[in-house]
C-alpha cells in the first residue's frame, strides 16, 4: 500500500521485479488514484479501511498474505496485521510516522488549509517537493496528488492519528521487516522505539529518504524477496 497523496504509481520502479517472484496486489486507498471517494467521514476510518481489505483480501482467494507498504500504507497493514493476525503470514514496510502515532505540528493548519480550499502543493505531503525520483515517476505522483478532492485529504488527515500501533507491537508474532530509508531524520529516532517494542524486528538500512523504494529501488526490491523467501 502506498502512502498519503500517492497512488499505486508509487510501485512503479518495484513492481516488475516483485512480480517476477510473487504474486502482487496493489492496495489504492480510499480517495487516491482510482479508488472511490466518498464524502462520508467514516469511511476513512480505522475500521473501514481495516473492512476493505478484508474485501480484497477475499476478492483475490487467498486465505493469507503478506503485507506492506510505505508511509501510511505500512501503518495500515500493521493495523491489519493487528486486527487479523491469522491472515497475515508477514509484514514489511517503510518509514510511517503515522504508525508511531506521530503528530506534525502542521496537521492542524493543514486541516484548516484543506476546509478554505488552498492549493494542494502548498501542502508538505505533496509529491511536488520530491528531489529525487525519476522524472516519470514523479510526474505521475504530482498529477494524481493534485487531482485529489480536498475531502479526502481533510477526512484522510483526521483520522491520521488513530493509525499509531506503537502499543500493540508486542502483539505482532508473524515475521516483521522495515527497510529504513536512512536518510529521514525525522524518522530515524522511532527505529529504537520501534525494537523496545518488537525486539523481533528486522531492519534493513539504505540509501534513501521517505520513499526509499522509488529511492533505492533495486535494493528496496531485493530487501522485499529476501525477507519473503527466508521467512516463508
Amino acid at each position: 500500500m502506498h502512502g498519503f497523496m500517492s497512488s499505486n504509481a508509487q510501485w512503479d520502479l518495484n513492481i516488475e521485479r516483485l512480480s517476477s517472484e510473487l504474486q502482487v496486489v496493489l492496495v489504492e486507498l480510499l480517495g487516491h488514484g482510482d479508488s472511490p471517494t466518498p464524502e462520508d467521514p467514516e469511511q476513512y476510518s480505522r475500521e473501514a479501511v481495516l473492512g476493505y481489505l478484508e474485501d480484497i483480501r477475499k476478492s483475490v482467494g487467498v486465505d493469507t498474505w503478506w503485507v506492506g507498504g510505505h508511509s501510511l500504507g505500512g501503518a495500515t497493514s500493521i493495523r491489519y496485521a493487528l486486527a487479523h493476525p491469522d491472515r497475515v503470514n508477514g509484514i514489511v514496510f517503510t518509514n510511517t510516522r503515522a504508525a508511531f502515532g506521530t503528530k506534525r505540528e502542521s496537521d492542524e493548519t493543514q486541516q484548516h488549509v484543506f476546509a478554505v480550499g488552498t492549493n494542494v502543493r502548498a501542502l508538505r505531503f505533496h509529491p511536488i517537493g520530491a528531489k529525487h525520483f525519476p522524472p516519470q515517476v514523479k510526474a505521475k505522483l504530482v498529477a494524481i496528488a493534485d487531482s485529489m478532492p480536498l475531502h479526502v485529504l481533510s477526512n484522510t488527515v483526521g483520522h491520521r492519528t488513530r493509525w499509531s500501533s506503537v502499543a500493540q507491537l508486542h502483539a505482532l508474532k508473524m515475521p516483521v521487516r522495515l527497510i529504513n530509508g536512512r536518510y529521514e531524520r525525522k524518522f530515524q529516532p522511532l527505529i529504537d522505539v520501534a525494537l523496545e517494542k518488537l525486539p523481533t524486528l528486522d531492519v534493513v538500512h539504505l540509501d534513501g529518504g521517505h520513499a526509499v523504494n522509488i529511492e533505492a529501488p533495486h535494493e528496496y526490491n531485493q530487501a522485499v524477496l529476501d525477507f519473503i523467501t527466508s521467512s516463508a
